[in-house]
């Protein structure tokens, strides 16, 4: 059956009222409110809507209003309802878009009920916004979680296909974003859109505050990561590139002294971040540099540990695999004391109240990786700070805390493997049984950013790492896109979802792979099928 445009604008009501439509397209759909007389020409909602950091009781929504003139302040009204239709009404307000915050809004709706879904609109200078759609926390027994997890979207390099793959699946519950959602490259630096249209404001590198601001509002006109947003709760932390590549507390790879203060620039893109991502701050902001280490109760089944392994607490990684002494050093640490004595005690505090599953959400992969030479690769990962990792194994191992599941972005390319002291010790880990692993990583690739392997060498280098790393179970080198991660009482299982292309906009995707881990075994085995069905909140 064809419709026209004008039959199916007609009929949108009906089905958002059923639910067989997007929060998106019902926006797409609503006429503008013509009251009023400060009326805009156009819509202030150019950057969209978003949730996220959602408790069982409340969750933040963000959306930026923009002005009609530099010195405007624009007032926003907010509602939110249980019914797409936002007939419901549960929790209305008003807040105030300012130059001071770049004109963005953040409200919190309390009192909210457990495991809920929700949508909410904002209203302003005569101008209704998109509908978002949001969901609680569950509270209690909980028999399901599914959550993607995701990574690396640089603009330059390619189309979100993956966002909005991830806005059309409507078993999840929850979405992470694992650091690099914006790039701070200028165009060609790393990447060139210009042939695919995807050149980001501004041309240059971002280094002040006006420039991050521009550079997430030019990330944020797309239409596939404006949709994802707009169906599911974000709960994200950033990385390296949201400030600099290979950032560190007191500077970064890509920063020189040309380029001004590294604090200043620091306080700038931190500031950005907290504008324009919809996270909560009465408790990150606990210091001026920004604390973005969290925690979320997920019901019975989960706990979310959502850590900063890049600013707060990370020294500067060591020069070159050679420099084992620096590598080794107990002195350097990648999460910093207050952030791991946090950590320890919330994971202690999990397995004391039953908590299935302790889930981290990291940034840079936590399991060993060595090259033939029997070196690790990369010391901007944990293997540059092993002292920092075997304090974190030590916790695991002696106060017996099971069922960790790490989640991890950075690497543009996809890993399964697990968790364990020593991978080449056969005392300690037995790779055909996985005894002697006390945990499991899961390392999503990117959305758009590509990984450093030649397609035409990425078979080979992927059987040299599995070769020469017994603890590693799968890996791909070279495909985009992003992963989901379904909970049960019973099990942990990753699927891995890939994208056909990232240089034109197409909704196709298929499995890669899917590796899972039983309850108390610590170690991964392959699943052969995607699950079917939804997560908690259906």
């Amino acid at each position: 059956m064809s419709l026209t445009r004008r039959e199916l604008l007609t009929r949108i009501p009906a089905a958002a009222a059923a639910g067989l439509v997007s929060p998106t397209l019902l926006a797409c759909a609503s006429p503008p409110r013509t009251a009023g007389p400060l009326r805009a020409i156009e819509s202030p909602f150019r950057h969209g809507v978003a949730s996220g950091d959602p408790l069982s009781d409340r969750v933040i929504l963000w959306t930026r209003a923009t002005p009609p003139a530099a010195d405007s302040r624009i007032e926003v009204a907010w509602q939110l309802a249980r019914d797409p239709g936002l007939q419901d009404v549960v929790a209305r307000g008003s807040a105030t878009a300012a130059p001071e915050r770049d004109w963005t809004v953040k409200v919190e709706p309390v009192g909210l009920e457990p495991g809920t879904r929700y949508w909410y609109r904002f209203s302003a200078l005569g101008w209704d916004g998109p509908v978002g759609r949001t969901r609680t926390l569950p509270v209690g027994p909980t028999s399901r979680l599914r959550i993607a997890f995701a990574s690396c979207s640089s603009y330059n390099f390619g189309f979100f296909n993956a966002y909005g793959l991830i806005a059309e699946r409507d078993d999840l519950d929850l979405v992470l974003h694992l650091g690099d959602y914006i790039y701070e490259y200028a165009n060609g630096d790393y990447g060139d859109g210009t042939a695919l249209g995807r050149v980001p404001e501004p041309l240059h590198e971002t280094l002040s505050l006006a420039d991050y601001r521009l550079r997430y509002g030019s990330y944020r006109t797309d239409p596939d990561l404006q949709q994802a947003h707009a169906t599911h709760p974000f709960v994200t932390v950033w990385d390296d590139h949201e400030l600099a590549n290979n950032a560190w507390q007191h500077g970064a790879e890509n920063h020189g002294p040309e380029e001004g203060p590294w604090a200043a620039r620091r306080r700038a893109a931190v500031r950005a971040y907290f504008e324009w991502m919809p996270i909560r701050e009465s408790a990150v902001h606990a210091d001026r540099r920004g604390r973005i280490y969290r925690s979320f109760r997920l019901g019975d089944l989960a706990d979310l540990f959502m850590l900063d392994t890049r600013l707060v607490g990370r020294d500067r990684a060591a020069p070159s695999p050679d420099h084992l002494p620096e590598i080794w050093s107990p002195d350097r640490s990648l999460l910093g004391d207050a952030q791991q004595d946090w950590l320890f005690q919330e994971l202690l505090r999990a397995k004391e109240d039953g908590v299935r599953w302790k889930v981290l959400g990291q940034q840079v992969m936590f399991g060993h990786l060595h090259g033939r030479t029997g070196r690790i690769v990369n010391t901007d990962m944990w293997d540059g700070y092993a002292r920092s990792r075997n304090r974190v194994l030590d916790h695991l191992e002696e106060n017996a805390i099971d069922d960790v599941v790490i989640l991890t972005g950075d690497l543009h390319s996809s890993w399964a493997q697990d968790v364990t002291r020593d991978p080449w010790d056969p005392a300690r880990y037995d790779p055909a049984s996985g005894r002697g692993s006390v945990a499991v990583e899961f390392v999503t690739p990117g959305i758009t950013s590509p990984g450093g392997t030649p397609p035409d060498k990425a078979d080979e280098r992927a059987r040299v790492a599995l070769a020469n790393n017994p603890h590693l179970r799968w890996v791909d080198l070279t495909q985009r896109g992003y992963a989901v991660l379904d909970l049960t009482h019973d099990a942990a299982r990753a699927e891995w979802w890939f994208v056909d292309t990232v240089e034109e906009r197409r909704r196709a995707e298929r499995l890669g792979a899917a590796w899972q881990t039983r309850t108390g075994r610590n170690s991964l085995r392959e699943a052969l099928a995607p699950v079917s069905g939804a997560g908690f909140a259906a």
